[in-house]
């Protein structure tokens, strides 16, 4: 097993974006005219975490304001990065920052800020984050809102949105080098293979508790009017093949072989025959919902 993988502090990704000093001036125009947070952001310490409202506003500014400072975004965006790790690692202080965080890394003006090296490397820190998360998935077992597993799936959704490199962040989750590995590929499959009803990871939505099986094409944040980058669409289609799913899905039980997730693997292995006209069916539209324009106020569903 190879060791968990931890990405990269804020002192190296600040040298990779070439940020590692505040602006000599601030000249970012504020969403709302009150420049305060900005102010409170460039002064803090290499140890010290951001003011969830403070971000909150400085996500406001990337989205909504006049125009973008870039040389202050570039310093500040280490700090957004490390408060979207500690979200997805299940702090519960930067849920709200998060959501107007992926859209603002989706704005064209946003990107435009950014050379390919730069968001080569805000990939790699955001790829190297949801790995760790992954190494960390223990259980197979979760009821009700809340839950985990939804985390690392969205993110993972969310990712393709913004990135063109899914293959390099799925080969590495689909080599199951760590246990967590192989509970979130069974957490992963358990959607593809059973229906919404009928899964024993997941248990059935309710009016009171909520919950259900991981909607696999939902992303983090207000990502409006946004679909997967072709090159993971392509991607996909190559990967998701149910012969795959089905070898991925031996491999993780040969994996947590002694685990308490090996009962539950086991059993989803043993039920694939019963299964496999939904798992062929999911693999074969996973990818072309992925592709699809996702609009506000319209569901998407599976047709099996």
């Amino acid at each position: 097993m190879v060791q968990r993988v931890t990405g990269p502090g804020l002192a190296a990704l600040r040298r990779e974006l070439g940020s590692a000093a505040a602006p000599a001036r601030i000249t970012q125009p504020a969403f709302d005219y009150d420049d305060g947070h900005l102010h409170r952001l460039v002064r803090l310490g290499p140890a010290e975490h951001a003011k969830p409202s403070d971000l909150c506003e400085y996500a406001n500014d990337l989205l909504y304001a006049s125009e973008v400072q870039a040389d202050l975004f570039l310093h500040l965006l280490p700090t957004c990065l490390q408060a979207l790790r500690d979200h997805l690692h299940g702090t519960g202080r930067y849920g709200a920052f998060v959501e107007n965080l992926y859209p603002a890394l989706a704005h064209p003006r946003v990107r435009a800020l950014m050379s390919d090296k730069q968001r080569a490397a805000i990939s790699d820190y955001m790829g190297r984050t949801l790995l760790d998360e992954i190494d960390e998935q223990r259980g197979l077992s979760y009821r009700g809102m809340g839950a985990r597993p939804y985390r690392w799936v969205r993110a993972l959704t969310t990712h393709g949105v913004l990135f063109p490199d899914i293959e390099r962040l799925w080969t590495s989750w689909w080599s199951l080098d760590t246990v967590g590995r192989a509970v979130a590929a069974a957490q992963y499959l358990s959607c593809l293979i059973y229906a919404n009803a009928e899964n024993p990871v997941f248990a059935p939505w309710s009016p009171d508790k909520g919950g259900g099986p991981p909607c696999l094409w939902e992303y983090e944040g207000h990502l409006y009017e946004h679909r997967w980058l072709q090159p993971n669409v392509a991607f996909l289609e190559r990967a998701l093949e149910p012969r795959e799913a089905e070898a991925l899905l031996a491999r993780a039980v040969a994996v947590l072989a002694g685990e308490p997730e090996h009962a539950v693997a086991t059993a989803m292995l043993e039920d694939l025959p019963l299964c496999r006209e939904t798992l062929e069916a999911r693999c074969a539209e996973l990818p072309r919902l992925l592709a699809t324009v996702q609009t506000a106020g319209e569901l998407l569903e599976w047709t099996r």
